[in-house]
């Protein structure tokens, strides 16, 4: 029996055991590319809610408030504030804010997995007619500049292809002195995510250069640190 090459063998299989590990599990496909991460996204949708278990009174404060109290110090428009949330998942977002009375708002709500999104209407149904869905990449989003006052993106950004376009993306959208608000993927698994995730005072520099003020950061989550920042009303 050749025991080196048994070896050998088996030395490979582990490998590349926890290379797939890493990359479907750890990862989330983040390196596979776009349609991967939504393929593993669908397969997950039925059991994405139980197994988040999202608090709504620490979303009404943690992502709620903040947009609210945002529009509160903008010039009342008129016609409905248009928001965007970019990897919606089953609707998180803007099922904080509609529990809110104060907000009277639209949201528009993009991601790239079909199943998540139809979580996602299910969920929201009493506010379909203040719901807009779109399948699409968040790197090549399909509005005018300038378009949305307040844009949000929650546990996705270290799984697009490129997080510096899809950032520069939804400033593009945003309206000077609009609200950007991001989750910065932290804790143990940090180290896991090279090029995709960074420690928050690292992420802040990034944002400042591409032209955001007022920053906030606050400790969210286990694996997630909020960013908040306001586009330079001089911004074009």
């Amino acid at each position: 029996m050749n025991w080196p090459l048994i070896v050998l063998v088996i030395i490979v299989l582990v490998v590349l055991g926890i290379v797939v590990y890493w990359q479907l599990v750890v990862a989330e496909g983040a390196y596979l590319g776009p349609r991967v991460v939504a393929l593993l996204y669908d397969s997950f949708a039925p059991r994405y809610d139980k197994v988040k278990e999202f608090d709504p009174k620490y979303d009404a404060l943690t992502l709620a408030e903040p947009v609210i109290l945002h529009l509160q110090h903008r010039p009342k428009p008129t016609t409905p504030v248009q928001i965007l949330d970019v990897g919606t998942g089953t609707g998180r977002l803007p099922a904080a804010l509609f529990a809110q009375p104060e907000f009277d708002g639209h949201v528009v709500a993009i991601d790239l997995s079909p199943k998540m999104l139809a979580l996602a209407q299910a969920n929201l149904v009493p506010f379909a007619a203040r719901l807009t869905f779109k399948l699409h990449d968040a790197q090549r989003l399909p509005f005018d500049d300038h378009y949305f006052e307040v844009v949000t993106c929650l546990e996705a950004l270290e799984f697009f292809a490129d997080p510096p376009i899809a950032v520069r993306e939804m400033l593009r959208v945003l309206k000077p002195g609009g609200l950007l608000m991001l989750s910065n993927r932290i804790g143990p698994d940090l180290w896991k995510l090279p090029g995709r995730a960074m420690p928050t005072p690292q992420f802040v520099a990034r944002l400042a250069a591409l032209g955001v003020q007022q920053i906030e950061t606050e400790t969210w989550m286990v694996d997630y640190d909020l960013v908040r920042a306001i586009k330079k009303e001089h911004q074009h």
